[in-house]
């Protein structure tokens, strides 16, 4: 019940959100994905709506629908949730909530999804810069690449695998119809399963020739504790940590904070399943 009301309100919050983007045009392109142009030039693919978008687009006052066709509503709704409000989790603690990426900056998202957030950050460390997106799911990683060679985000780096602690394949698993929710650790019945290559940090990092880090965002359903076993060479000055799932006997927030703490880092747990961690 709790869930359901956070739900409802959440997507109440987004319709003044949506009325504030300042869209030039949108649309459905020739390879049949939505997308979204931004009059600051920026272009975002994404998403087709479902069939239960319908009922959350119906409140959408007359002059939204003028500008933005159910058809690309799904797109509008996640730019404001990852590139404009860039949360953990929407309506969550904020990816930068200890640490603003500066120009220069040299920076990581895992994962990446279909880039929104990588988007962001690549235009904020600017050419100077690099970001390292990384993205194990075949459909997201179609619109990742689309979105960073759209907007020619050259400095935007995709590493196509999954986190792990060492270079492998595993089996990942995947909701039917839901692109967010691929992971290596949660099986079920009526989920999609695939294999996909994996890689630690470390490795991701020496082959992209990061020599430093200063903003690390970790988010791999489940499989947080593996990531930070296989990151112990270059670590980042800051880390953002998405810590929602618990495994049977082990409380994961202490175990991620006892990693941290043994790897040199003070941390914080925000909204209770949020770490942020930065050097000490």
């Amino acid at each position: 019940m709790i869930k359901t009301i956070r739900f409802v309100r959440d997507r109440f919050s987004l319709l003044p959100k949506l009325k504030q983007l300042n869209i030039e045009r949108c649309g459905v392109d020739e390879d049949g994905d939505p997308f979204v142009k931004l009059k600051d030039g920026y272009i975002f693919y994404g998403l087709s709506p479902r069939a239960k978008d319908r009922k959350f687009y119906n409140l959408l006052s007359k002059d939204i629908k003028a500008q933005l066709p159910f058809e690309c509503m799904r797109v509008a709704q996640d730019i404001v949730i990852r590139f404009i409000e860039g949360g953990l989790k929407y309506s969550g603690p904020k990816k930068n909530s200890i640490y603003d990426v500066k120009e220069g900056d040299t920076v990581a998202e895992m994962g990446a999804y279909m880039g929104y957030y990588s988007m962001k950050m690549a235009k904020v460390v600017g050419e100077k810069g690099r970001c390292i997106a990384i993205e194990p799911m075949p459909n997201n990683l179609r619109l990742l690449y689309k979105n960073i060679e759209q907007n020619s985000l050259n400095n935007c780096s995709i590493v196509p695998c999954g986190v792990w602690n060492k270079k492998d394949e595993l089996d990942f698993f995947r909701k039917e119809g839901d692109n967010q929710s691929g992971s290596a650790l949660m099986k079920g019945e009526k989920k999609e399963q695939l294999l996909i290559p994996v890689n630690s940090l470390d490795n991701i990092l020496a082959e992209n020739n990061v020599e430093e880090c200063h903003q690390m965002v970790i988010q791999l359903n489940g499989v947080e504790i593996e990531a930070l076993e296989g990151l112990n060479k270059i670590l980042p000055k800051n880390l953002a940590i998405a810590a929602r799932y618990d495994r049977e006997g082990l409380d994961t927030i202490s175990h991620i904070q006892n990693q941290l703490q043994e790897k040199g880092y003070s941390s914080k747990v925000i909204s209770r399943r949020y770490i942020f961690a930065t050097q000490a």
